[in-house]
Order: C-alpha cells, then sequence, then structure tokens
C-alpha cells in the first residue's frame, strides 16, 4: 500500500535503484527499502498524533482494537465517511462531530448512528423501488407490455433481476471493447482485401508476370505510424519504391555527438547495447573542430550561470531586478515572431560554433587511430588552459606547441620543454613545471587519464564480421535481397518542438526516444563499404557497384527530410540526388496538408503553402500544447510485403514492417520481428491505451498544469505524484477522445504454421495472444485468405463480409 500511494515516484525510485550507471544513483543511491522505511516512519508518527488528537487513544493495535470494539458505533460511521459509501449528509455530520472542540460525546455519536441506521432501512425501501424500475426498464427495451411483468410470477422476476445483476454494468466493458475492435478489424481487412486479390490475380497460373522496373531510389523509412503517409504520398510521385523497418535499424549502440559529454542509447529499452558510436570531425576540419568546441563551451558555460542563478536559493530576488529586461526580449520575440527568432538564434549559434562536416566512427578503431583521437579531444582542453592560466590566445598558441605540452604532460617526454616552447610560453622553470602539473590535476591531462579514455575510445565501433552479419540480417529482415535502386535511402526520425517535456515521445522509440540520424548514418556507412558487399555477395545478397545507400530523416512535425553525409555521394549520383532532394520535399508538403486537417485549432482547407507554414509554426511555438498528433490513434502493426498496404490511405493509424515470407523458411526473422518491434509497438498502443481510459491515474493530466521537477519528469503544480503516461492534449481532442482505445492488430503475412510454431516458443509472444493483449491475424499466402487467432484453440477463418 505505501509503496502503490506515489506510483510515480516509486517507479522512479524502482528505475533509479537498478540503473547502476545512473550518475545521480551513484552520487546519491537510492532504493525502495530506503522509501518504504521513510514513508512507514512517518505514518508511524501520523497514526499516533491522529489517534490523541481525534480518538484521545494510543496509536498502537491494542488500543484501536479495544476503540473498534467498546465504540463500535463511532467506528462504523467514521468507517463509512473514509471508504465515500455516506451521502452528502450524512458526510457533513460526520465531519463536523470529527472536527468538533471539544471533543463530540459518546451520546453524539450515538445519536447520530441511530438515524443513519433510520436511513439505511429507508433505502432498502429506495432499493425495492429501485428494482422494479429496472424490470420495467428491461420490459421496455425488449418491447415487452408492463401487464406481462405484473402477470409474472415473484419468483420470475428474481430469476430476471438475478440475470442483471450477474451482468452489472460494470461488465459491460469488456464486450463493448471485443465489438469496438471486431469492426476496427473487419473494416481493416476489408480494406486490405482488393489488394491481395489484385495480386492473386497478376502472379496466378495464367497470368504473365511482368519484369520489374528498377525504382529510382527506395525508401527504407520507421515503422512508426507517421511515416504511412509519407511513404504513400512519395510513391504517388512515381518512380519510388518504399519498405518500412525499425527506426534503429537492428543496431544498438551507445552514441556519443562531437562536444557532447553524454551518450544515448540507441535502441529500444529492451535492449543493452556493447558498442559505442562517436561522431568527430571529418579529417580536413581539425582547426574548424577547435573553433566549434570552443564557441560551443562559451554557450554552455553561459546557459549554466542562468540555470545556476536561477537556482540558488538567494541570487534570484537579485537576478530579478537585475535581468529581468534580458529575459523579456527573448520572451516577446518568441511569442510574436517565433520564425524570425529561430532564424536568428540559429545564427548566433553558428556564429559562435560554426557547423562541422562529421562523420562516425563506424569501424573498430586501431590503436594509432585511437591515439590520434585521443590527441583532437586533448588539444582544445590545452589551448583552453593556455588562455586561462597564461593568457596566450590565438596565433601567440602553434599546433606544434600544443603538440609539446600535451606530451609533457602526459609523461611522453622528460625533462624540462624545449627553449622555443619556453620561450613562447614566457615562462621560467618553476613556472612551466607548476603549469604542467596544473594541466595534470585541474583539466586531466595526465597519463592515468589518457589511459582510461583512451581504453574507452577502443571499445569505438564495430569489427568487420559484426558489420557484415548487422547488414545480412537487416537486409533480409525487410525482404531487401535483390533488385536494389541505385539510391537507397534509409531515412529516420525525430521531431523538433518548443517548450515541450515530453519531446522524447515524439521521437524514434525505437531509438530509446532519440533521433534516428546516428543508426542510419551507421547502416549506410556500413552498406556502402566495398569489402562488407564483397563478403554479402558470398552470402547471396548482391548490391550492384552503382547501389548507393544515403542516410536521412524526416521531422515528424515540419515533415522536412535533412539528408547526412551529403559529401561522400559519388559525383555520378549528383543528378539523382537533386531529383531526391525536391521529391522528398514534395512529399513532406502533401503529408503535411493531410496532417493538418486532423489537427483540432487548424482553421481549413489550407492550400499546400499555407499548410506547410503551419507546420514549421508549430514546431516553434512555445505555447503549442499539441506540435503533432504524435502517434495518437494507432491500431495496428501490419507485417508483409508492400504491396498489401500500396495506394491505400490508412489514416497514419498503422505500423507497417516489410517482411518477405518467401526468404525465412525458419521463421528466424519473423520471430525477431514480432519480439523487437512488436514488443515496442506493444508497449506504446498500451501507454495510449490506459493514459485515454484513464487519464487521471494512468495518463500524466493537462499540460496547462504540469511543472518539470528535477528535470526528470512532471509534477501536477506544486507537489503531487510524479505523473507517468501521456498529457491529456496526446490522446484527447478537448473532452472527446482521440485515440481510439483498444488492443493492437497484429497483421502477419506467412504461413499459419510457422507463426504458430513462434508463439510455442517465445512466452513473451504467448503472453501477448493467449493473454489477450494483442489481436492476431495471419495472411495466409498461398490462399490469399485471413485467419484469426483464438488464444489457445488455434485459427479461425476470417469470413469476407457482404456489403
Amino acid at each position: 500500500l505505501q509503496l502503490g500511494a506515489l506510483p510515480g515516484w516509486t517507479g522512479f525510485i524502482k528505475w533509479r535503484a537498478e540503473e547502476a550507471g545512473y550518475e545521480w544513483q551513484a552520487a546519491f543511491p537510492a532504493s525502495l527499502v530506503k522509501y518504504l522505511a521513510i514513508r512507514l516512519f512517518y505514518e508511524r508518527e501520523l497514526v499516533h498524533k491522529a489517534c490523541r488528537t481525534e480518538l484521545g487513544i494510543a496509536g498502537d493495535y491494542t488500543a484501536l482494537l479495544a476503540f473498534m470494539q467498546d465504540q463500535a458505533h463511532v467506528h462504523c460511521l467514521r468507517h463509512a465517511r473514509v471508504t465515500g459509501i455516506l451521502n452528502q449528509e450524512f458526510t457533513q455530520k460526520v465531519d463536523r462531530l470529527r472536527y468538533r472542540i471539544p471533543r463530540a460525546s459518546q451520546g453524539a455519536w450515538q445519536t447520530l448512528a441511530d438515524h443513519y441506521s433510520v436511513s439505511i432501512l429507508e433505502n432498502e425501501d429506495k432499493e425495492s423501488q429501485s428494482q422494479a424500475s429496472r424490470l420495467l426498464s428491461l420490459a421496455s427495451i425488449l418491447q415487452i407490455e408492463a401487464q406481462t411483468l405484473i402477470d409474472t410470477a415473484p419468483t420470475d422476476l428474481q430469476v430476471l433481476l438475478n440475470w442483471l445483476d450477474a451482468f452489472p454494468e460494470t461488465q459491460h466493458g469488456p464486450y463493448w471493447l471485443q465489438a469496438f475492435e471486431a469492426g476496427y478489424r473487419t473494416a481493416l481487412l476489408e480494406t486490405l482485401r482488393p489488394n491481395i486479390i489484385k495480386k492473386i490475380g497478376a502472379t496466378g497460373p495464367d497470368q504473365h508476370q511482368t519484369a520489374a522496373v528498377r525504382p529510382l531510389t527506395q525508401a527504407v523509412l520507421c515503422i512508426d505510424v507517421r511515416s504511412e503517409g509519407f511513404r504513400r504520398h512519395l510513391e504517388e510521385i512515381g518512380g519510388y519504391e518504399t519498405l518500412g523497418f525499425a527506426g534503429f535499424f537492428a543496431i544498438p549502440f551507445r552514441f556519443q555527438a562531437f562536444g557532447s559529454h553524454h551518450e544515448t542509447d540507441q535502441c529500444p529499452v529492451l535492449l543493452k547495447p556493447k558498442h559505442v558510436v562517436r561522431e568527430v570531425p571529418r579529417a580536413y576540419q581539425s582547426l574548424e573542430a577547435e573553433k566549434h568546441l570552443a564557441g560551443k563551451r562559451f554557450l554552455q558555460t553561459g546557459h549554466q550561470l542562468l540555470y545556476d542563478l536561477k537556482e540558488n536559493v538567494i541570487t534570484p530576488y537579485v537576478m530579478v531586478e537585475a535581468m529581468g529586461w534580458f529575459y523579456l526580449i527573448p520572451f516577446i520575440l518568441k511569442t510574436t515572431l517565433a520564425t524570425r527568432y529561430r532564424e536568428w538564434a540559429s545564427r548566433l549559434r553558428r556564429a559562435f560554433a560554426p557547423p562541422l562536416a562529421t562523420t562516425l566512427t563506424v569501424n573498430k578503431v586501431t590503436q594509432e587511430e585511437a591515439l590520434e583521437m585521443l590527441a583532437v579531444e586533448q588539444r582544445p582542453t590545452i589551448r583552453r588552459a593556455l588562455r586561462e592560466q597564461l593568457g596566450l590566445y590565438g596565433s601567440q598558441v602553434s599546433q606544434e606547441l600544443i603538440e609539446t605540452i600535451r606530451q609533457y604532460a602526459l609523461g611522453e617526454n622528460d625533462g624540462p620543454l624545449p627553449d622555443t616552447s619556453r620561450q613562447a610560453l614566457g615562462l621560467s622553470s618553476a613556472q612551466e613545471a607548476a603549469f604542467i602539473d596544473t594541466l595534470r590535476r585541474h583539466y586531466h591531462i595526465d597519463s592515468r587519464g589518457a589511459s582510461a579514455r583512451l581504453h574507452r575510445i577502443t571499445q569505438t565501433g564495430f569489427t568487420l564480421t559484426e558489420q557484415v552479419s548487422f547488414v545480412e540480417t537487416n537486409l533480409r529482415l525487410m525482404g531487401l535481397t535483390k533488385s536494389f535502386a541505385r539510391f537507397v535511402l534509409l531515412c529516420g526520425h525525430g521531431s523538433t518542438s518548443e517548450n515541450n517535456p515530453f519531446e522524447s515521445g515524439l521521437d524514434c522509440g525505437a531509438c530509446g526516444g532519440n533521433h534516428g540520424m546516428p543508426n542510419v548514418r551507421t547502416f549506410a556507412a556500413m552498406a556502402n563499404e566495398p569489402e562488407i558487399r564483397a563478403l554479402l555477395r558470398e552470402r547471396g545478397i548482391t548490391i550492384p557497384q552503382d547501389s548507393y545507400f544515403l542516410a536521412g530523416q524526416v521531422d515528424t512535425t515540419t515533415d522536412a527530410v535533412q539528408l547526412f553525409d551529403l559529401e561522400d555521394v559519388p559525383s555520378t549520383h549528383r543528378h539523382q540526388l537533386s531529383q531526391l532532394t525536391r521529391d522528398l520535399e514534395e512529399a513532406g508538403r502533401q503529408n503535411s496538408l493531410e496532417r493538418c486537417a486532423c489537427l483540432p485549432d487548424v482553421q481549413g482547407p489550407l492550400t499546400v503553402k499555407q499548410a506547410s507554414r503551419e507546420v514549421k509554426s508549430r514546431s516553434l511555438d512555445w505555447s503549442q500544447v499539441r506540435p503533432e498528433w504524435g502517434l495518437s490513434r494507432n491500431a495496428a502493426f501490419i507485417v508483409g510485403h508492400r504491396y498489401l498496404t500500396r495506394d491505400l490511405n490508412l489514416e497514419g493509424r498503422t505500423f507497417l514492417h516489410s517482411y518477405d515470407y518467401q526468404d525465412d523458411p525458419t521463421g528466424k526473422f519473423l520471430q525477431i520481428i514480432l519480439t523487437a518491434p512488436g514488443v515496442v509497438i506493444q508497449w506504446i498502443s498500451m501507454e495510449h491505451y490506459f493514459s485515454t481510459v484513464a487519464p487521471d491515474i494512468y495518463g500524466s493530466g493537462s499540460k496547462m498544469y504540469h511543472n518539470v521537477t528535477g528535470r526528470i519528469g512532471v509534477m501536477y503544480g506544486a507537489q503531487s505524484d510524479l505523473r507517468v503516461g501521456l498529457p491529456w492534449q496526446t490522446v484527447m481532442n478537448g473532452e472527446d477522445p482521440n485515440h481510439e482505445a483498444m488492443r493492437p492488430l497484429y497483421i502477419v503475412e506467412a504461413p499459419r504454421d510457422r507463426i504458430s510454431m513462434l508463439i510455442q516458443k517465445n512466452e513473451i509472444l504467448r503472453r501477448f495472444f493467449d493473454g489477450r493483449w494483442v489481436h492476431l491475424v495471419a495472411l495466409e499466402p498461398e490462399e490469399g485468405a485471413f485467419y484469426h487467432y483464438v488464444p489457445k484453440q488455434g485459427w479461425s477463418v476470417v469470413s469476407q463480409s457482404t456489403p
């Protein structure tokens, strides 16, 4: 009971206790045992105080038991008050006696208890009238005359009442839910049938199958429901084939962006990544990298200073008076000129920290490469130390001088610095030794720190064998093993919004709530490697020499697509790249137009240009509580060929995963799909379901009342439980649900016996399907017929509905 009193905080403490690598847990350990001990201590003290104040007894078990026996009428009324079964009149009377000073007499409690007993008898008479009313309502619904009830024997009427009692209104919900889910399932399957019939007709024995035309580009997008519309609009342009795949592209790793001190897990929380990928400047940008880091450090220092001033006990009082005007300027600009403000802020950031051309450390680094990466990290630190300790700037500090100082600080060279270096520094021997000591102690440029850092760097990247395995597995999982286009676009996704504590909920769930950019860049780098392709040929997958894997990311809020590592695109593909860029922009505009029609506060209908402006404006508006609908209204997961859903408007409600059952005779790849992305989809669906049906319990409530707490979550106002689940604005449209709460429907194009075998082998699939958490429908490929899985019984054919 104590742990369930505040489930949000309990869950957070449990998570902290299980995350040994969480830095705050290491610094300030917390556990459920300690939390429970604190709550029990305070409960004991409060019970003692309440018993002394209200009952005049000790707060122990013996005294409470004696009170309940000696003053049963007082206990009865107090218990009824706490459990909420008293009506308003008796609730007020009990409260008046409870809080009376001096304490109410036994006679007063006895009198109130007698009145309460009389009211119970009166309620029994009302209950008889209520039962008669129920029978009349039933007769009316069944179109039975009231006289028939009068002529019916009382024993038979009691049977009717017993039937009604056996099926109370509180139990109606599951049946309404089943009917609701069946309605959606029937409608979706009927929507898919024409495509199946067309496919069977095109590949029948008497039909000549035309040769496939090589597509202009094959675009692999995340299975996310928001990709469904974008894929459809891209295919409508012509020359494009699209596929669906989990947004982390089945490559789990930790990612560290250049200049960032933290790593992000780029995979579902089901997985624990063992590899690290780092973003590093390209070789020709070493000087620009130092400028970028210096500028970024300056911006971070200023940002941190403002936060420290705000969070200090004393300084906020002075800060409001002294710096209020400073906050007023961005406040006005962000409110009235959001787009312009973003442009100006972006220019300012670029001025301080110029953008860099970067690459990722995909390959396992050699010792020499690791040493160079370490040097690249240490040189800006030494330059900063020279500026802060000796006042040396810019041209006064050469690369040769920095490298010499670095080697001496690491102990690679003994004795004093060379004369030229000492002259450049203008230091005596004692000052030189003191500066080197400062580098080691305060800036951590020492042999011990370098050794630890070098060890972490050598854990970076993937071996050749690992890369081949990842690329082969992924291509087979998505059914892309032949007929490669000249461009294979690997498109992850992320989102952009302002003042949104739930922003990660709009990013890629398969990437751990992060942007998918690192994953697509990593996969593209692997797939473009000639040595990898040579090994793939030995395994039966031949990627043409002119096929190029391109990494991109779509912003689900603005529908804009950003392409990465364009400097690596071959010159032979530049013209097609320009065409691809234009088509992606057009698909994004059309998708924005479609999405705007579903946003409640958009005054439509809009033109394509107006829709593009609207979605961009929503991403910049810091007062916008709903920058996009996100995954609201998700309902189904379709695993199979694209022909099933091509040209169909599924209203952004379906997760789409490409799969070719013919390339998976053992069901190995289908098992991965159902137990990895399939699990994440079930989590997402249930999160939306419970946040809709019980928003006050399993949802986080309205964003209007949220306070970000400790940068770990949100609370309601100044004190509350740590709120879990999705906010009201994600699942509700005003007072009406936008998300249709139902259990997810999985439609799998594969033989039934293969799916049944996987269910028997996997406990998690048995919990999903036999436990009725997920509905399962199989599309039998050879028959073109749908079969519904009946838990623990088998398969039942789904009949085609008739108009």
